[in-house]
């Protein structure tokens, strides 16, 4: 359920277990009047870490970022687990000054409505809620 203090974003995870690999990539884009580009990387399972954060700029130009990450790890052999997913996220944890600190609980929301949706496909990775 959406209210009129969220602010709309849309991403997707890639996944490499390739190998003793098991590691994911999310990457997120967040609309609004802020809009932003984040991507989280680490070990399955894990909530990990900032790969990518661009405030300041244009929806457009959140999405070419977060679309050239996805291009260089699926040149690397990463594979979707979360697929393109749209969702709404309080603009409270969304904002420009807050999205460093608030990255993890942003990906929380993409990876509760991927589930919602049935975008979640078998090696999505476990997304922590702590």
């Amino acid at each position: 359920m959406t209210s009129s203090d969220d602010v709309p974003g849309f991403g997707w995870e890639l996944h490499d277990d390739s190998g003793s690999s098991d590691k994911f990539y999310r990457l997120i884009v967040v609309t609004g009047p802020e809009p932003l580009a984040l991507g989280l990387h680490g070990s399955r399972g894990q909530s990990g870490q900032i790969g990518l954060l661009r405030t300041g700029i244009t929806a457009k130009e959140a999405l070419n970022e977060v679309v050239k990450k996805s291009r260089e790890k699926e040149r690397k052999g990463y594979e979707a687990s979360r697929e393109f997913t749209v969702f709404h996220v309080p603009a409270s944890i969304a904002g420009p000054n807050s999205a460093k600190d608030n990255a993890r609980e942003i990906a929380r929301y993409f990876g509760k409505y991927a589930s919602q949706a049935g975008t979640e496909l078998p090696n999505a990775s476990y997304i922590p809620t702590v």
